[in-house]
């Protein structure tokens, strides 16, 4: 039952910009919720790529198209993972340890409501076309997402939104560039993965794999509706009754 409800709030908090690392802080630490394992760990988040890719197929499709480099979507996507990459590598162990205390929960959740807010002030034209720079910036949002609290989807999609980006081509971008950043995450632990029993991870698997894919169907309809900054209300709400129960 433990591993079934880990993997449905995976699936539901990994997607929709409410920080699924935030809540698992949150869990830990006012609910006393035991830590999941590696192994766990990486069950849920193999089985969220799965439901991107998934849900993105023709849109992964499109990636191998005959285009010039600077504009080509692969080299789009990979600009866009750069600073994530150069985040995750020199910084993983200072960011670890915001993992360990609720103490700046808080403030990173009520930085995920302004991002989140901020797309109340979008610029009013819009584009389907992502450039180099775009993308990088992009990817500067999602490199700030790795803190907990600071959900992914959530900075990217309202970063492109801010850029000016249509969208549904800020949701289709912001989920490819999630595919090298939850498949580079789950590379870098893999040599941690010992398990003896692989039957005990086929639920948490199945039951993280549906509830993405439920989670990307509302958030693509949330953002085409021009309202992903609901969700900014939930987080400085959760932030302000995290500050009354620690003080």
């Amino acid at each position: 039952m433990k591993e079934f409800l880990i993997g449905v709030i995976q699936g539901f908090t990994e997607f929709l910009p409410i920080s699924s690392s935030g809540h698992l802080v949150l869990g830990q630490s006012i609910l006393s919720l035991e830590k999941p394992g590696i192994e766990l760990e990486l069950t849920v988040h193999l089985a969220t790529l799965f439901a991107v890719v998934l849900f993105f197929w023709k849109d992964i499709k499109k990636l191998f198209v005959r285009e010039k480099i600077v504009n080509h979507p692969i080299f789009l996507l990979f600009v866009g993972s750069i600073p994530a990459g150069i985040v995750g590598i020199l910084l993983k162990d200072k960011i670890e340890a915001y993992f360990e205390s609720i103490e700046y929960l808080p403030y990173f959740f009520i930085l995920n409501s302004v991002i989140l807010l901020s797309t109340l002030f979008r610029k009013r034209y819009e584009t389907q076309r992502i450039t180099p720079l775009t993308a990088f910036i992009i990817g500067i949002a999602q490199a700030i997402a790795i803190l907990p609290g600071v959900s992914r989807s959530g900075s990217t999609v309202s970063t492109a939104l801010l850029l000016g980006i249509a969208p549904q081509t800020a949701f289709s971008f912001s989920f490819l560039l999630s595919i090298p950043a939850i498949g580079g995450a789950v590379l870098l632990n893999l040599k941690e993965f010992a398990v003896t029993d692989l039957n005990s991870l086929i639920i948490p698997f199945f039951s993280s794999f549906f509830t993405s894919l439920v989670s990307l169907f509302i958030l693509r309809k949330i953002v085409q509706m021009r309202k992903i900054y609901l969700f900014g209300i939930y987080t400085i709400t959760l932030a302000i009754l995290i500050f009354v129960f620690l003080h």
